[in-house]
């Protein structure tokens, strides 16, 4: 009897194996924009830039929308990234985001616009609930007279003069598109993208911008300051890389 009871204290004493946790596949990607006045961080009405025009300038506002995400596989696969929409106000908002429902695989592009087609800009904004980036009750862009959205609010000050500027861009002729060819891998862990935002490519390329000769306000989605403004934004976004998140 005592042997078998020594025998049995053994075997409850021995150490358990460890169980190793399963891997869990999250589908997200972080998305962080910072945003730039040529090399110097965009600051709000605290730093002076100068456009290329030579007029110096105090930014008191920048927001905009960002829809149609996508990747491209590496064996040209487009995944939509549905019904993800983002607004920007780097002025009073944290300046990132998270994107869902990516699955694994190679990739070698990715994609986004700034603005919204013609269906969801001039759809029902009552249909989101709050906290979506397309609600009227928490987004300034909604342009309701309009029946549509601002795609892209910029709004300052001239120094050295009572003079402001109001760029409110709009209209879904004016939605800018954007594809970054990047090489990545989505493996079980999220995914990292960081993007840079220069708000001086909007007043400089193609077409030097000047608030004298051009114009210091747009409400329309046809007039010449904001088709000017439009094209020049084409490059205004750099992707800086497409990474595994760290844990």
């Amino acid at each position: 009897m005592i042997l078998v009871f020594l025998a049995l204290a053994f075997v409850g004493c021995k150490d358990t194996e460890p169980v190793t946790p399963e891997a869990v596949e999250v589908q997200e990607m972080a998305v962080n924009i910072d945003h730039a006045f040529d090399n110097e961080p965009l600051a709000f009405l605290t730093k002076e830039y100068s456009l290329a025009s030579g007029e110096k300038v105090f930014f008191k506002r920048l927001a905009y929308l960002l829809a149609d995400f996508y990747l491209i596989k590496a064996d040209d696969t487009r995944v939509n990234l549905a019904d993800q929409y983002a607004l920007l106000n780097p002025k009073s908002d944290p300046s990132n985001f998270t994107l869902l429902n990516i699955p694994m695989g190679e990739y070698k592009a990715f994609g986004f616009s700034i603005g919204l087609d013609s269906i969801i800009n001039h759809g029902n904004p009552n249909q989101y609930p709050a906290t979506h980036p397309l609600s009227p009750i928490n987004n300034s862009l909604y342009w309701s007279w309009q029946g549509g959205y601002v795609f892209t609010a910029i709004e300052g000050d001239v120094v050295g003069t009572t003079d402001n500027f109001i760029f409110h861009l709009a209209g879904s002729n004016n939605k800018i598109d954007f594809e970054f060819p990047v090489t990545f891998t989505k493996g079980m862990a999220a995914l990292d993208a960081n993007l840079t935002y220069n708000l001086a490519e909007a007043f400089k390329n193609p077409d030097m911008f000047s608030l004298t000769s051009d114009g210091r306000s747009t409400h329309t989605t046809t007039d010449p300051v904001t088709v000017k403004l439009t094209s020049n934004m084409a490059d205004i976004f750099n992707l800086d890389a497409i990474t595994t998140a760290v844990e």
